[in-house]
């Protein structure tokens, strides 16, 4: 008896003692992958600034140039850029109409001030026309907005397609290059 009473003493005592190296493996692990997880993010991250909700407005000889807003601002000192995420740029115009454009992502070059948009770029301009492309660029020396993506351009009783596309924003010029194709739908007099 006393043989068989040692034997299950050290069979209880040892599950006892595995299940305790096992909870203790299993919590050294999960805080294990929580530290490679938290060193990943790190060093995915490396903006010196991370913004919610971020708004900024140009302003030219006082009055507002453009408004750009973004759900989520990561600025990057070294790179002098600010990446972007849910994108929206409202240009005003001298007689007071505006151009608004929105994309999922986004970077701002704080040095020029250009900012380029991709990711579903859409754009309302006066007048009822709508543009949209897969990638766009605000080029500020120039005051243009341009793009070497297709595009989609509808208006009231229009349609264009080309694959290159420029709008000179104080002229309110837009040009269109490359396989264009139009489609006029007029209505008629009544």
């Amino acid at each position: 008896m006393k043989f068989s009473k040692k034997i299950v003493w050290f069979s209880v005592l040892g599950c006892v003692l595995l299940v305790a190296g096992l909870a203790v493996r299993g919590t050294w692990k999960e805080k294990s992958q929580k530290e490679r997880q938290t060193t990943a993010l790190d060093e995915a991250s490396d903006a010196e600034m991370k913004l919610t909700d971020m708004e900024y407005t140009e302003m030219e000889r006082g009055r507002r140039a453009w408004t750009l807003k973004a759900e989520e601002a990561k600025y990057y000192q070294d790179d002098q850029k600010t990446a972007l995420s849910r994108v929206r740029l409202q240009f005003f115009l001298q007689d007071g109409e505006k151009i608004q454009l929105e994309s999922s992502q986004g970077v701002l070059h704080a040095g020029s001030k250009d900012i380029e948009l991709w990711g579903k770029v859409h754009a309302v301009f006066p007048n009822g026309y709508e543009m949209s492309s897969e990638k766009a660029t605000y080029h500020h020396e120039q005051s243009l907005i341009s793009s070497e993506t297709s595009i989609l351009v509808t208006g009231p009783d229009l349609s264009l397609k080309g694959r290159h596309w420029k709008y000179d924003i104080p002229a309110r010029r837009a040009s269109l290059e490359g396989r264009v194709q139009a489609t006029l739908a007029l209505t008629p007099d009544k």
